[in-house]
């Protein structure tokens, strides 16, 4: 099983060019959509949506990557959610219903996540944000969570193999046995995770990390024609899949 690959990856299209800002715009109004909607023909428009982002900032081999590694969880979520909504309603339509949207909601945040994190500099979202007058602990924190994603999701592909070279079968039997293979996959994991943020700890300490207040930037991030483009084409495209229910009644 392949592993997410959300990691940023330096290129000159047209998509990684649009300042971090004005994409955090794009991700946090589609994001809204798909939490608000629970129809799956429009989260699937969503979906779609999503795509030409992926095309323009020349990212689509690694976000076919997210995607296939979404599928395995699609096949989770939609099983527990037709038992729930099943268990409750008793109706065996709205349940299939129900759950192939809670699948393509799910595969749809993962297509708009990917799109924004694969095209958008950490470095520059950190800046940004600091130019947002969101404290620089916070960004930190943020931008650092960032880079240990893709460092996570690689270390878990290598214990994955490792693990699989000793002998370890996990594609081969039940649920519950399947789950049971994953734990000496989580334990190494988890342990090297703590051995890292300790370095950092380490590492921050050993530069006076919030002995001084004052900060200065190397740059400063500034929002051209093509920024404020991208917002307001992200906010058309927002109220015009919201107008789908709000004046159409679809949805």
């Amino acid at each position: 099983m392949r592993v997410f690959s959300f990691q940023y990856t330096r290129k000159s299209s047209i998509i990684h060019k649009i300042d971090p800002r004005a994409k955090l715009v794009y991700l946090i109004l589609f994001t809204i959509l798909v939490v608000y909607y629970s129809n799956p023909i429009i989260l699937f428009l969503i979906f779609l949506s999503s795509i030409p982002m992926v095309v323009l900032g020349k990212v689509i081999d690694r976000w076919k990557i997210s995607i296939r590694s979404a599928l395995f969880f699609i096949i989770f979520i939609f099983i527990f959610n037709f038992i729930g909504i099943f268990w409750s309603t008793g109706s065996l339509e709205y349940s299939i219903i129900l759950s192939i949207a809670m699948s393509i909601r799910f595969i749809a945040l993962i297509s708009i996540f990917s799109a924004f994190f694969l095209t958008t500099s950490p470095e520059d979202l950190m800046q940004s944000m600091v130019q947002l007058k969101i404290p620089y602990e916070y960004a930190l924190t943020f931008n650092m969570s960032m880079r240990f994603v893709p460092t996570l999701t690689r270390e878990l592909q290598i214990i994955m193999d490792a693990q699989k070279s000793r002998g370890l079968e996990l594609e081969r039997g039940n649920i519950l046995q399947k789950v049971r293979k994953y734990i000496p996959i989580l334990v190494p994991l988890i342990i090297n995770s703590f051995r890292r943020a300790e370095m950092i700890a380490d590492a921050m300490e050993s530069r006076a990390f919030g002995a001084s207040k004052e900060r200065t930037s190397f740059y400063t991030l500034t929002m051209g024609r093509k920024d404020y483009i991208f917002i307001i084409v992200s906010f058309i495209s927002f109220f015009a899949i919201l107008s789908l229910k709000l004046f159409f009644g679809i949805g």
